[in-house]
């Protein structure tokens, strides 16, 4: 199944920091969702992590819809202290 994949201008504001082997590996692993190491955030029923090296992928996940919208992107320890 093909999804639809929407970034949120303050994850792709993050990405866009990185150095350009660091966007490629990134993007790469977001455009490949929902394959990838994710994982279920405690507490809410559609809100995944995608977990790319040291960095963290936010992103929103209907099951039965084919959008898949990226909310947030930071650094491992930074992420978890805004959900």
């Amino acid at each position: 199944m093909t999804y639809k994949i929407n970034i949120k201008k303050q994850a792709q504001k993050f990405i866009d920091k990185q150095d350009k082997k660091q966007q490629i590996r990134i993007y790469t692993a977001i455009y490949n969702l929902p394959n990838g190491d994710i994982k279920l955030l405690k507490g809410y029923q559609t809100k995944y992590r995608l977990r790319v090296g040291e960095y963290r992928i936010i992103f929103e996940w209907v099951q039965n819809e084919i959008l898949i919208t990226v909310t947030d992107a930071d650094n491992r320890g930074d992420i978890y202290k805004k959900y």
